[in-house]
């Protein structure tokens, strides 16, 4: 038996203050091209990993437009 992983939709916007250690490591690469991506992810208003609605950052919930901090690009 196999199980299927679930596809993220990568399509939605992230919220420009959402960041992460691969906007650093990934900068100058040629598009579509990552060298790492671990998933750590922190809010640039707070700088720790709750936005300043006291929830928690990372890819899935910073694409969310209805959040009060959410900023768009």
């Amino acid at each position: 038996m196999t199980e299927e992983l679930n596809v993220l939709d990568n399509t939605a916007t992230r919220c420009r203050q959402l960041l992460s250690k691969g906007l650093y490591t990934n900068a100058g690469m040629p598009t579509g091209e990552k060298a790492t991506g671990d998933g750590n992810f922190w809010c640039g208003k707070t700088q720790t990993i709750f936005g300043p609605d006291d929830h928690i950052c990372d890819a899935e919930n910073c694409t969310d437009a209805t959040r009060s901090c959410y900023e768009t690009n």
